[in-house]
């Protein structure tokens, strides 16, 4: 992915400190910051698959910078973030901590040195950027933190979906969907609740549930208490099943 990510504004504190972010975004290098190009690793996964990252620092300081590959953690509502208390083992990069002056840059290589037992792997590449003399400073310090993806596709793909008991959850229906597959390729489909007062029908939101996690996809809102019958079509890939379950809203 030919993709470059300057950061220069966007503050977040945290723990004193106060990072500027960025996920898959642009700012103009005038805006000054950390930039990183590619910002990420799209391709099919193949064990000693290398590719070359370049780092520069166009801040007006010297920058303490840290790379790590670290495990998604996704939510219910399939959002994503990276578990900044684990690292991906087996993505490898060439140099995890070094510094950058003003103007100065450095080439990475990050390296995948194996896959999950579905021969495919994703993940986030974190680059932090603090000032070198951060310990020292009073008060809130700026620095950076860009979050790319590392996506490493299956040379094979498995799609496979289980669903589960729909639920109330915020004033919405909702059916919990797992990825018993091999990617991460977007779920979508349709809807159709039917109920004593009629039928509704609706399209469920493109989401990608990472292989091993379950996601609850959105499917009416609103409803009133009753017994209903929900028709939900799902679609990945080449694959396409229909469930219907049963459900009262109390």
């Amino acid at each position: 992915m030919k993709r470059t990510a300057v950061v220069a504004t966007g503050v977040l504190v945290v723990g004193g400190a106060a990072f500027a972010q960025a996920r898959d975004t642009r700012i103009t290098a005038d805006e000054g910051g950390l930039s990183v190009s590619p910002f990420g690793v799209e391709r099919t996964a193949a064990i000693g698959a290398k590719d070359a990252i370049t780092i520069a620092n166009r801040s007006k300081e010297t920058l303490t910078v840290a790379v790590h590959a670290r495990p998604w953690t996704q939510s219910s509502t399939g959002a994503v973030s990276p578990n900044r208390r684990a690292t991906l083992g087996p993505v490898k990069v060439s140099a995890e901590d070094f510094s950058l002056a003003p103007g100065e840059s450095r080439t990475l290589d990050v390296t995948l040195a194996a896959t999950a037992s579905g021969g495919s792997l994703y993940g986030a590449l974190e680059v932090v950027g603090l000032p070198k003399d951060v310990k020292s400073r009073k008060g809130v310090v700026t620095g950076y933190r860009l979050v790319g993806s590392l996506r490493y596709h299956p040379s094979s793909k498995t799609y496979k979906l289980k669903a589960g008991t729909p639920k109330v959850s915020k004033k919405q229906l909702v059916l919990p969907v797992s990825s018993q597959g091999n990617t991460n390729e977007p779920v979508s489909g349709t809807v159709r609740v039917k109920g004593a007062l009629g039928t509704r029908n609706g399209s469920i939101k493109a989401t990608r549930i990472l292989p091993g996690k379950q996601v609850s996809l959105a499917l009416a809102k609103n409803l009133r208490a009753g017994s209903y019958t929900a028709t939900v079509s799902l679609k990945q890939g080449t694959l396409k099943t229909t469930v219907t379950k049963k459900l009262r809203i109390k």
